[in-house]
C-alpha cells in the first residue's frame, strides 16, 4: 500500500486488483447476502413460532382466573352428574346424568369468592331452565330437600319432615312456594357427621353449622349456572335456598325434644304423638315424619295453619308518629337551650 497525503489527511490506497477478481468478489458479497436474508427470516419464523406454542402452553396450564380491566374474573371446576353416584333411580338423576357436560359459572369481582374451593314445584324443573332469571326458589328447595334427605338415610340418620316442608305436605303434597328453607329432622345425635359432609360436598352441596346444621347449593353444583345468577349483588344471610337441619331425641320420660319448636309445651311432644313415625307425599315422593303431623303443625303454626298467610313487610311509620317524635325532640331542644 502507498501512504499519500492529501490536504494534510494521511490516507491509504489499495492495490490495483484484476477486473475478473473484482467480478468475483462482488458475485461472493452478493450470494452472501442472498443467503443471510432467508437465513434470519427463518430464524425469526422459527422464534414466533416457538413463542405462541410457550404462550398457548402457560394458559393453558393457568387457573381459571383472570384479571380483567383490574376485576377478578373465575369459573368453579363444577361436578359432573355422570360421575357422581346417586341413591335412587329417579329420573331427575338419569335425565341429570343425559345432559351435556355442565357449563361453569363465571363470577366477577367480589362474586369471585365463590370460586374458592370450598301446582307443586318440582326439582325437575331446574333440568330445562334456560337462565338463573327463570329458575323458581321453590324447585331449588325440592332439589335440596330430596337429597339431603337421601344423604341422612344413607349416613345411618333417621330424617324426618318437619316444620314448612311438613306444611307443604299437609296443605297440598308440594313445597310451599314461598318459604326460604326447607326443613328435617334427625333423630339423636347427627351421626357420620364428616362422611355427611362429605357426600354432600361430592354433589355439589355445602353443608355448615350456624345456631344448627344446614346446606346450601355450592357453586360446584352441575346445576350451578342455571341456578347462579353473576348479575345479582352477593346475598345477605338466609337470602339463598338452603335446608334446616334439626335435632330431636327422646327424653326419659318418653317425651320427645324438638329443636326450634316453640308449641304450648316448649320444645317437648307427647312421645305418641311423635311415634311411632308416619309419612306423607311430597310431589309424589314418600317421606317419614311424626306420627300426628297435625298436632305437630298446631302447636307450630296455630289452629289456623292450613290457611296461607302472605307475607307483607313491616308497615311504615305513620305521619302522626313521625310528627310525634319531631315535636319530642325539639322539645328535648328547646329545654336544653333554657
Amino acid at each position: 500500500m502507498d501512504n499519500k497525503l492529501e490536504e494534510g489527511v494521511e490516507v491509504t490506497k489499495p492495490h490495483r486488483i484484476g477486473v475478473v477478481r473484482r467480478v468475483l468478489l462482488g458475485c461472493r458479497e452478493f450470494w452472501t447476502g442472498m443467503t443471510v436474508i432467508p437465513t434470519f427470516v427463518l430464524v425469526l419464523i422459527g422464534l414466533m413460532v416457538f413463542g405462541l406454542a410457550m404462550e398457548t402452553r402457560i394458559i393453558s396450564c393457568m387457573p381459571e382466573v383472570a384479571v380483567l380491566n383490574e376485576e377478578e374474573v373465575c369459573s368453579p371446576t363444577v361436578l359432573n352428574a355422570s360421575t357422581i353416584k346417586y341413591h335412587s333411580g329417579h329420573r331427575y338423576y338419569a335425565t341429570l346424568k343425559e345432559m351435556d357436560p355442565p357449563v361453569a359459572p363465571t363470577f366477577r369481582g367480589k362474586h369471585a369468592e365463590l370460586c374458592d374451593a370450598q301446582v307443586g314445584t318440582d326439582r325437575t324443573d331446574l333440568l330445562n331452565v334456560h337462565s338463573p332469571k327463570s329458575v323458581c326458589y321453590a324447585s331449588v328447595l325440592h332439589m335440596l330437600m330430596v337429597e339431603v334427605y337421601e344423604e341422612l338415610l344413607a349416613s345411618g340418620n333417621t330424617p324426618l319432615i318437619t316444620f314448612g316442608s311438613l306444611l307443604g305436605a299437609v296443605r297440598n303434597g308440594s313445597m310451599i312456594p314461598f318459604t326460604e328453607d326447607t326443613d328435617i329432622g334427625f333423630v339423636g345425635q347427627l351421626n357420620s357427621k364428616d362422611v355427611l359432609q362429605q357426600e354432600l360436598w361430592n354433589k355439589g352441596y355445602h353443608m355448615f353449622f350456624m345456631d344448627i346444621w344446614r346446606v346450601c347449593v355450592a357453586p360446584t353444583h352441575p346445576l350451578a349456572s342455571r341456578l347462579y345468577d353473576p348479575s345479582l349483588p352477593l346475598t345477605k344471610n338466609f337470602a339463598v335456598p338452603y335446608v334446616d337441619l334439626y335435632m330431636m331425641r327422646r327424653l326419659n320420660d318418653g317425651n320427645w325434644d324438638l329443636q326450634e319448636l316453640q308449641g304450648s309445651n316448649g320444645r317437648l311432644m307427647p312421645y305418641n304423638r311423635v311415634e311411632p313415625f308416619s309419612q306423607v307425599t311430597i310431589n309424589g315422593m314418600p317421606f317419614n315424619t311424626v306420627h300426628d303431623p297435625h298436632f305437630f303443625l298446631t302447636e307450630a303454626y296455630g289452629p289456623n295453619y292450613m290457611t296461607p298467610k302472605p307475607r307483607t313487610p313491616p308497615l311504615a311509620p305513620s305521619v302522626k308518629q313521625i310528627a310525634d317524635k319531631v315535636k319530642e325532640v325539639a322539645k328535648r331542644l328547646a329545654e336544653g337551650a333554657a
